[in-house]
């Protein structure tokens, strides 16, 4: 009997070792997943890069590290708490899992940041695709409960051994490009270069001296007429010039870019928008007609979060009519937008403000919409413009801009056409039924004081037009007998 309650005493004492064994192991297991996705964790995916490293070094592999962020999270949990975030930060766990390979390694990093390894890869291009991959198995809205949810993400790319040999570099060099990506608007890849590091000095200095300009004076705003299909003047679209006392004329395409990323864009816009309002406020006195002033927004500025209430100050304080102002924004940057993000649309043109979509046909041009924004222009790119008369006809892009112009008039859209450069391109406009002109054939950017110069001459031209017409009619009025004018009998 004892024998025999030792040995069941054995037996239990092995039934627990082995729940106890099996337990470590499930703990140990857990200890390497993310919480949240049930996808490795950082520590996991630490170690698997690692011995990745030690393989790629004997067969001379290429190994690709993508660090991706979601953009604009934050707004997914205000809206739907932290249990409907984690939903859906599992629901885009498994849509990144299946757009990758079966050796590829996906991890989440904590909160809404994601992993990718990529343990044989051919070269950065190659790599840059998975993440185009990536980007696109995130374009279908994703449903949580009642609601659907657009999401995009930004993505920083680097590869071993072009951009680092020590998986602490590697991720350090992901996350510049990944940063280099968020600074540019969101939802785009971007790769870690050697380029990076070479111009990163000369960024450091321009940079420098864009922070001083604005205090220095050395911003200036251009104004390019825009006008009515008859001639009339409709207004000016503002563009800033830079203009540096040792570097020169510092191209917009070089410092809009880098006000963008370095986030100097938000005083720097600012100032623009008060600059150009209250110069409008006094050319409307000026003008026989009211003017339209129109102004680029930036994606930074867009995501601001009170950049309505900027606007609404800046038209306050200078006391143009919001009816004179038009805000112009790109397509792809609006359509990245989420349903809430675009309020501040709707609120500015509750006070009147008119908005538009810029360089409209070269995003997404998705005709839907058109419909849901409260927008009240279109501008057509200038690339549709220069295909406008081409001879070849598979090149000429008239069919496509007669339908953007039936499709605007429908919806009662002003359209304006940019790039407008030769008298065969406003001709086909004209008879296409475009409503207002922009273009180096009517006008080039110009000063303020430049400007103003042409407004007085085209409003004392206009003056004495209407006053030579009005002699005209006096005299046709006098030249009728008496008895014989307009309603006698």
């Amino acid at each position: 009997m004892l024998k025999i309650d030792r040995l069941d005493a054995i037996g239990r004492l092995r039934n627990a070792e082995r729940r106890i064994n099996a337990l470590e192991q499930r703990v140990s297991e857990l200890s390497l997943l993310d919480a949240v996705t049930g996808l490795p964790n950082h520590r996991h995916f630490e170690d698997r890069l690692s011995q990745s490293l030690l393989v790629a070094q004997r067969h001379g592999h290429i190994v690709a590290f993508l660090l991706m962020d979601l953009d604009r999270f934050k707004r997914v949990n205000d809206l739907l708490g932290h249990s409907g975030g984690d939903e859906v930060l599992r629901l885009v766990g498994q849509r990144l899992q299946e757009a990758l390979r079966q050796g590829d390694t996906l991890a989440c990093m904590g909160g809404d940041r994601f992993l990718v390894l990529l343990p044989e890869i051919k070269d950065v291009v190659a790599a840059a695709r998975v993440g185009q991959k990536l980007l696109e198995a995130l374009q279908a809205p994703f449903r949580a409960g009642s609601r659907e949810l657009d999401l995009t993400a930004s993505i920083g790319v680097c590869v071993y051994p072009n951009d680092g040999m020590d998986p602490h570099v590697l991720e350090a060099h992901a996350e510049s490009a990944l940063v280099r990506a968020k600074e540019r608007g969101g939802g785009r890849i971007e790769c870690f270069t050697s380029t990076l590091n070479e111009v990163s000095l000369e960024r450091q200095e321009l940079e420098s001296c864009l922070r001083s300009a604005l205090q220095n004076g050395e911003l200036q705003m251009y104004y390019q007429p825009q006008f009515f299909m008859d001639g009339r003047l409709a207004g000016a679209e503002a563009l800033m010039r830079w203009n540096h006392p040792l570097l020169g004329s510092v191209p917009p395409v070089k410092f809009i870019p880098l006000a963008e990323e370095s986030r100097l864009i938000l005083p720097i816009g600012e100032w623009a928008l008060r600059e150009t309002c209250g110069q409008m406020a006094k050319w409307q006195a000026i003008s026989p007609s009211p003017l339209l002033l129109a102004v680029n927004v930036s994606v930074l500025q867009f995501a601001n979060g009170d950049w309505d209430a900027c606007v609404a100050r800046a038209l306050a304080d200078t006391g143009l009519d919001p009816g004179c102002l038009e805000l112009e924004l790109t397509e792809s940057m609006v359509m990245r937008q989420g349903h809430e993000d675009l309020a501040p649309l709707h609120r500015l043109r509750e006070i009147g403000t008119r908005i538009a979509i810029d360089d409209f046909g070269t995003g997404y041009s998705s005709l839907g919409y058109l419909q849901r924004l409260p927008i009240t222009t279109l501008k057509l790119d200038q690339s549709f413009i220069a295909a406008l008369t081409s001879e070849d006809p598979g090149l000429s892009s008239e069919a496509i801009v007669r339908a953007v112009i039936q499709l605007a008039h429908s919806l009662n859209l002003t359209v304006v056409a940019e790039g407008v450069e030769t008298e065969g391109q406003r001709d086909m406009l004209e008879l296409l039924g475009c409503d207002c002109l922009q273009g180096f054939l009517l006008g080039r950017p110009l000063p303020a004081d430049a400007f103003e110069a042409m407004l007085e001459f085209m409003s004392t031209k206009q003056f004495l037009k209407k006053a030579a017409r009005g002699q005209e009619e006096v005299k046709v009025v006098r030249a009728v007998p008496a008895g014989r004018g307009r309603g006698a009998r």
